[in-house]
């Protein structure tokens, strides 16, 4: 779930943060925490990475998907022989050194880590062609799901492959096809020197590529941007957080539900800072944008709510 969406459904200031202490804890067996050696081990081995990023001693789905699934002897009878398996860590309780814990940070920010658990499928070099998380069922049905997911590298690396004999537009358009292949999320922050070649290629876009993958930045840019200003907004820092909001409004002009979501956010600001008119004025701004969107039936119901409300003595 993107910032946008997460944050309609989230109170300002509810989210958790981990805080991690100083001293060294062991992974369980099969399982590295070293990234470095774990890339090490893979391209020796041509095996791929399977990243688990987890809140071991709190995050219940990350306890079902450990307790179901990997330690399981199904999953590590099967799973060693593809790939090298790395445990990421975020808990509440459990001590970590100072260099497991800025390691795993640079981690999660060099993989967009959202929610947890999340597991990020990349090849020895580190680039990522799959994400997924929790899926209930057991060892056997993640073991075919993790097959399925492999088969997004072999399409990937044929259409590289592909792309490395070819010129202009067939390159760009193989390019694509393994773009395509790992989703574009993957790709615009993990492949730019593709998505940039493919973008010049068919700079006149007759080939529907360069709009495609310029949308897919666009939203990238918005997304992050997004994060910053829920960041701010999170510290308690009102005004601040408005004025980012605005600065995004202005900038990078979202629309549709992007925009709808924004003025929603601003006017739950407002809410937080007591201002109930302004409040409710941006909550109907934003139905208006689009009334027949999802999230509009919880919007009008805010403003009904924040309409019914007795006046402050």
């Amino acid at each position: 779930m993107n910032p946008l969406a997460r944050i309609i459904r989230t109170p300002l200031g509810a989210v958790a943060i981990a805080l991690f202490a100083t001293t060294a804890t062991a992974a369980s067996e099969g399982w590295t925490e070293d990234f470095p050696a774990a890339q090490a081990e893979a391209k020796e081995a041509g095996k791929d990475l399977l990243l688990e990023f987890t809140g071991s001693d709190w995050c219940p789905p990350c306890k079902a998907l450990n307790g179901e699934v990997f330690s399981t002897s199904a999953f590590m009878d099967s799973a060693p022989s593809d790939f090298v398996l790395v445990k990421l860590d975020f808990p509440s309780n459990i001590p970590q050194s100072e260099t497991l814990v800025n390691q795993n940070n640079a981690l999660a920010s060099k993989y967009n880590i959202e929610g947890y658990p999340t597991i990020v499928l990349a090849d020895a070099a580190g680039k990522p062609y799959a994400k997924t998380g929790y899926r209930p069922g057991g060892a056997e049905s993640y073991l075919a799901h993790l097959d399925e997911l492999k088969a997004i590298r072999a399409t990937r690396d044929a259409a590289l492959a592909e792309a490395k004999d070819a010129e202009g537009l067939d390159k760009a358009r193989a390019l694509d096809v393994a773009m395509q292949a790992v989703g574009l999320d993957l790709a615009i922050a993990h492949y730019p020197s593709h998505v940039e070649y493919i973008i010049a290629i068919d700079a006149d876009n007759k080939a529907g590529l360069k709009g495609k993958y310029e949308e897919a930045m666009n939203a990238g840019a918005l997304d992050a941007a997004m994060s910053e200003a829920i960041e701010i907004l999170q510290a308690g820092d009102f005004e601040a957080g408005l004025k980012k909001l605005e600065t995004i409004t202005e900038e990078l002009d979202p629309q549709g539900e992007s925009l709808q979501m924004i003025t929603v956010i601003r006017g739950q600001v407002h809410m937080q800072m007591g201002e109930m008119d302004q409040a409710v004025s941006l909550m109907k701004q934003a139905i208006a944008i689009d009334p027949e969107s999802e999230i509009s039936g919880q919007i009008e119901a805010m403003v009904e709510q924040l309409e019914n409300m007795p006046a402050a003595p």
